[in-house]
């Protein structure tokens, strides 16, 4: 049985080496969405974030103790014995004993903060921000693992492409030495011709072999960022074609980054911090206001103390009230720690604001550049491949040397691998933008999110 699970296990192996899976964008982010454990850990932080808000209510709450003791005293006691001896007077001596005293208590206390300074209030707050925190830093996380997925899915796209392009130079640069040679057999062309064809259809197979090389590299790096085992299995990427990006507004953008950036409103979320952390370094000074009430009752056994707890009980209640008067100015060292830890954090954010200002904008002009470059680079496509038929006729014809031939090839190769460049750094700077902009996982959020 075992021998024949190793059979079945291997056949699923060699099946995923040579099946040939082709994934859209959206199927490879929602694996790698289910199963990156990066994006796990930071569920486990909010669940975590979520307990210490329901925590922070203790210091609203009151506390109710209850206490049972029992207890045993043993001490000394001295006590005068008379002997009676016949014949003789009465004798009376003092003699040590060992006494005990049980004792059994029970009780009930509960206790209560009525005032704090605000304390008890702004550590709730406290605790809420940094839940929305742990949330913020969730989307963050899935973000990162988005723009990862879809960083390596274009990279593998525009691999598949560049290898067509190669393939299909090769396969040119085989029919011309075909064709060259028989020319060069029947004497019409010279020697150097042949050579030059045969040279350049040795660097087109070196151009194929390292663009195989460079996809198996894309392909390993895929699966990796979808958080999937690589067996070796092959997986084709497709895209629709190129079409215009609408490119948002400098306002619209900066209201985006301000609205939708999980970093920048981790920022924001952290000035809060700021302000809380000053209110609650004041309250630090205001006096403690606590009222506590307890039920107590004492026996020497048991049934004493049940006795007492029905007839003998004893009730307090106190109120207490404390006023820090002097701390070795530790208190205001605190409050002025605060208030510069809050000024930094707000010279953080502008910071931090100004400079995703900046890549937004280059980001925006570069997909503008796009708009107008990639019809340009389409249509110089178009006419290299109009260019490569004519030569290659003329060619044939005898009115075209072998040189412009191979020129007219390679600028076909070259306009194809620019293109398809083109599109894919469009393709990522659009992709950044959006992760930037904090939208790019808007269209994988869930119901529950």
């Amino acid at each position: 049985m075992k021998f024949f699970f190793h059979i079945f296990f291997h056949l699923i192996l060699v099946y995923s080496a040579v099946a040939q899976f082709e994934y859209d964008l959206a199927e490879c982010v929602t694996i790698a969405l289910e199963n990156k454990k990066t994006l796990r850990s930071a569920e486990l932080e909010v669940q975590s974030a979520q307990k210490g808000v329901k925590g922070s209510y203790s210091g609203l709450l009151p506390i109710l103790n209850a206490t049972v003791g029992s207890g045993r005293t043993q001490f000394p006691e001295q006590e005068n014995v008379t002997y009676d001896l016949s014949g003789f007077p009465n004798v009376s001596s003092d003699t040590l004993s060992i006494t005990h005293y049980n004792s059994m208590s029970a009780g009930l206390s509960l206790n209560q903060t009525l005032y704090d300074g605000g304390r008890s209030i702004n550590t709730v707050q406290q605790a809420k921000i940094n839940l929305e925190i742990s949330k913020l830093n969730h989307r963050q996380i899935k973000i990162q693992v988005i723009q990862n997925v879809t960083n390596s899915y274009f990279g593998l796209l525009q691999t598949q492409q560049l290898l067509e392009v190669s393939k299909k130079n090769l396969n040119l640069s085989e029919q011309q030495v075909d064709l060259v040679r028989k020319q060069f057999d029947v004497g019409a062309v010279r020697k150097t011709d042949l050579l030059k064809a045969e040279v350049a259809k040795g660097q087109a197979r070196v151009e194929l072999l390292n663009r195989k090389t460079g996809l198996e590299n894309v392909r390993r790096q895929l699966f990796n960022n979808m958080g999937m085992q690589d067996f070796g299995q092959s997986i084709s990427a497709s895209a629709d074609e190129w079409t215009e990006v609408q490119v948002p507004s400098s306002a619209n953008a900066l209201e985006l980054l301000k609205t939708k950036n999980p970093s920048l409103l981790i920022q924001q979320s952290r000035i809060s911090l700021g302000e809380l952390q000053i209110a609650m370094a004041k309250g630090m000074r205001l006096p403690t206001l606590g009222a506590s009430m307890s039920y107590s009752a004492n026996g020497d056994n048991s049934d004493a103390l049940i006795e007492a707890a029905k007839d003998d009980w004893v009730v307090g209640m106190n109120l207490s009230l404390s006023v820090p008067l002097y701390s070795g100015n530790r208190l205001s060292s605190s409050q002025q720690q605060a208030k510069l830890s809050h000024e930094k954090l707000e010279n953080d954010y502008i910071t931090y604001l100004n400079d995703l200002r900046v890549q937004v904008e280059l980001l925006r002009k570069s997909l503008e550049n796009y708009s107008e470059i990639i019809p340009i680079n389409q249509s110089v496509v178009a006419s290299a491949e109009e260019d490569l038929k004519l030569v290659q006729e003329r060619y044939s014809l005898g009115s075209a040397t072998i040189l412009e031939v191979l020129d007219a090839q390679v600028s076909l190769i070259r306009s194809n691998s620019t293109l398809i460049n083109t599109v894919h750094d469009a393709r990522i700077k659009e992709m950044n933008l959006n992760a930037i902009l904090g939208i790019l996982d808007l269209k994988y959020l869930t119901e529950e999110e």
